[in-house]
């Protein structure tokens, strides 16, 4: 019984001490891979840092530039919900008389006039606009004219000086109107052209209701005629251009 109980101590023995072998033989094996991850993490770490002789400071401003030209802008940019009438564009020549290509110094006001020529049509006005360089003995013109047809002329780009509202002409756009008699009551035609027009340029430059001026408004004189004798029919009109820029509001959100 003794030896036997020999044997198996022995035996236990061995089985403990290879159980210490083997646990010892694990942490070996977990430090040495621990070691082995924490080498490869530093390399790679290191791989990251620039070199002595790299440019930083030439790397750094590049992205900065990339990333500037690649930033949206901050100012939104606003669409015209007004669709932009059909205009003939037949501007006159840079001249002293009817276009002297001086820039105005803002656009704050649209002036509506009438031509007080009953029955000439829009062509014939811009002609004579042009006319004026030869025969220079007038100051006349206007950025736009609206003919009895409903057609469009421009004579003078918007931005530039036209000779037509007095001391506004450096801070206004003029849309002249043709008429049939010296009513000066303008066509269904020439009206309903009118409105959109002035609609577009309200918007194309954020004016309001009450920067929708005549002629007679700047000076006192009866321009545009129809307008002055029938401030009703005035009223109305620019209601009618703001009601026109509501509705192209609502289609475009449509």
């Amino acid at each position: 019984m003794r030896m036997k109980n020999g044997k198996n101590s022995r035996r236990n023995h061995r089985q403990k001490k290879t159980g210490r072998g083997r646990i010892r033989f694990r942490r070996v094996l977990i430090w040495t891979a621990a070691i082995v991850l924490t080498a490869v993490a530093v390399y790679l770490l290191l791989s990251l840092i620039p070199e002595d002789d790299i440019d930083v400071d030439s790397l750094l401003q590049e992205s900065s530039t990339i990333r500037f030209e690649t930033e949206p802008e901050t100012e939104p940019v606003t669409e015209n919900p007004v669709p932009r009438p059909d205009i003939d564009e037949q501007l006159l020549t840079v001249n002293e008389w009817s276009r002297p290509g001086d820039k105005v110094d803002s656009i704050d006001y649209v002036v509506i006039h009438y031509l007080g020529n009953p029955k000439t049509t829009a062509q014939q006005n811009h002609d004579y606009f042009e006319s004026l360089k030869d025969l220079q003995d007038t100051y006349m013109s206007a950025n736009f004219i609206v003919g009895l047809e409903g057609e469009i002329i421009e004579c003078v780009p918007p931005g530039e000086i036209a000779y037509a509202s007095n001391d506004k002409n450096h801070v206004s756009l003029s849309i002249e109107n043709c008429h049939l008699d010296d009513s000066g009551r303008f066509t269904e035609s020439t009206y309903e052209t009118l409105v959109h027009l002035t609609a577009w340029v309200v918007c194309e430059y954020q004016l309001d209701r009450e920067h929708i001026i005549r002629h007679y408004d700047v000076t006192g004189k009866e321009c545009p005629l129809y307008f002055v004798e029938h401030e009703d029919k005035w009223e109305e009109f620019r209601d009618e251009v703001m009601n026109y820029i509501e509705e192209c509001k609502e289609a475009a959100k449509s």
